[in-house]
């Protein structure tokens, strides 16, 4: 039997270690690693395969965290974007509509990062600076990616009054 506190949940425990997991990886990665180095490498691979647990997780669980509750798409963010516009409001569970196109975008590009850095490593095609270039230029797609994230969580929570970061740290989003 599910208790009320436990269908108040929006972000289970996987999704949230996940998240704060391939952040902090991330930022790992950027900011303390060795480029090229062995610690890089096994930090790009992990992440990876976090990506790819949470999908599989996505696809087994119910609610906000399931893959099919925040597919992207173009007419449902001009209709959230419309919405926030008149109301100031987001009444989503889970990922709004812009949140849904970010997510799949960061998920993407970081399994690209990785890709890029593994082959590279490899020099496949004798191309190793050309993906080399590719891989830094994606991984600071991404961080610009993070950063305008990070900036649209606490847009988004002044805007709204939905406490988005509670709801990553908790799994519990409330109002201010």
């Amino acid at each position: 039997m599910v208790t009320q506190q436990q269908s108040d949940i929006l972000w289970d425990r996987f999704v949230r270690f996940v998240h704060w997991s391939v952040a902090a990886l991330f930022f790992t990665n950027y900011l303390l690693t060795k480029e090229g180095g062995e610690i890089h490498e096994w930090i790009g691979y992990i992440m990876v395969v976090l990506i790819l647990l949470r999908l599989l997780w996505g696809t087994r669980v119910t609610g906000a965290a399931r893959l099919s509750s925040f597919v992207p798409s173009v007419s449902k963010a001009r209709e959230h974007l419309s919405t926030l516009w008149e109301t100031g409001k987001d009444d989503h569970h889970g990922h709004n509509p812009l949140g849904a196109f970010m997510v799949w975008f960061l998920w993407g590009a970081l399994v690209l990062c990785t890709l890029s850095g593994w082959a590279a490593h490899e020099k496949l095609f004798g191309a190793k600076k050309l993906l080399k270039e590719i891989h830094e230029f994606l991984v600071n797609l991404t961080l610009i990616a993070v950063i305008f994230h990070v900036f649209a969580v606490v847009m988004m929570s002044k805007l709204t009054g939905n406490q988005y970061l509670k709801g990553m740290l908790t799994g519990r989003r409330g109002q201010k």
